[in-house]
């Protein structure tokens, strides 16, 4: 009897550390998912991406150096070679500036919906620069769904923008897919450094890292005059840094504790479909059923490819 009571308790006990690690996972996705609709708010009170990317990172600083020392501190931290530092930083430029420039550019010509549809493409790239750079073959079922994937990006632009052409559409799109090619690299050379020193401490280096070129670049261009936006600018971005940055990281760190990779993989297709969600109310963007009917292909698509048998 006493078995069986054990036995019960400890399944409750992981079921409930699943369920925890879902909702956390969901929370996540929703605060990493309103970056873009935050960004787009932004806009509306003609700021430039060069400011919006200064702020976020000036934001966001402290709060990674304070984590970064807290860790530091630990009995379990891995000491890190020149080497180290120099991949850490070269990783976070690739991802937290360049991919963040040509993303917060995108933004300027396409919707919310359209941005976090297109970057979630990320997977199939990684798919395919790891079948280039590291030799992994692609199997039939990943074919299947890299087809799926872009069949479904294609209904989704013909339900943007019909059969016209509009430049400006196109040339968000291109920053978009750039940004999300910048990324698939950056997954794919994080990988082993991630499980070495931790997620967490990985992107507290690689965001600071990245503050430096993003504020030499601000310098350049305006001397880092960021203060002089309307107040409604800084409340955004304490949400933008805070809710869609800062928490986000370290919520996704704890929900695949809890759940699994594969799992939480699965969860993340909560992201676009709550950044479209959110467009629709804050930001007015409408959805059409061209658009809901590639984004369910797209997210199908996604779905095989990284869904682990």
């Amino acid at each position: 009897m006493y078995n069986i009571l054990t036995t019960t308790t400890i399944n409750k006990n992981i079921s409930s550390r699943f369920w925890i690690g879902v909702l956390i996972l969901v929370i996540a996705n929703i605060g990493f998912s309103s970056k873009a609709v935050l960004i787009k708010l932004m806009y509306q009170y003609h700021i430039d991406t060069i400011s919006v990317i200064s702020l976020r990172m000036v934001f966001s600083l402290p709060f990674f150096i304070v984590i970064a020392l807290y860790l530091a501190q630990k009995a379990d931290n891995v000491r890190l070679s020149q080497k180290d530092w120099l991949t850490i930083s070269g990783l976070g430029i690739l991802s937290y500036y360049v991919s963040s420039m040509l993303d917060f550019l995108g933004l300027q010509y396409v919707s919310a919906g359209v941005e976090r549809l297109i970057l979630f493409t990320y997977p199939t790239m990684v798919v395919m620069l790891s079948a280039v750079f590291l030799k992994k073959k692609i199997t039939p079922p990943q074919y299947f769904a890299l087809l799926l994937t872009y069949i479904g990006v294609a209904i989704i632009f013909i339900g943007e923008v019909g059969l016209r052409l509009q430049k400006d559409f196109w040339r968000g799109a291109m920053y978009i897919f750039t940004c999300a090619f910048t990324y698939s690299l950056f997954v794919i050379g994080t990988g082993q450094m991630v499980q070495r020193i931790g997620s967490v401490k990985f992107s507290c280096y690689a965001m600071m890292a990245a503050t430096v070129p993003c504020l030499i670049q601000s310098y350049a261009y305006n001397g880092v005059d960021i203060f002089h936006y309307p107040k409604e600018i800084y409340y955004l971005t304490v949400w933008l840094t805070i809710i869609a940055t800062v928490i986000p990281i370290f919520l996704i760190v704890e929900g695949i504790r809890l759940v699994g990779a594969s799992n939480s993989s699965i969860i993340g297709f909560s992201g676009p479909v709550a950044t479209i969600i959110l467009a629709y109310f804050l930001l007015g963007e409408h959805i059409t059923a061209l658009q809901l009917l590639g984004t369910g292909v797209v997210l199908l698509g996604i779905f095989l490819v990284t869904w682990k048998k």
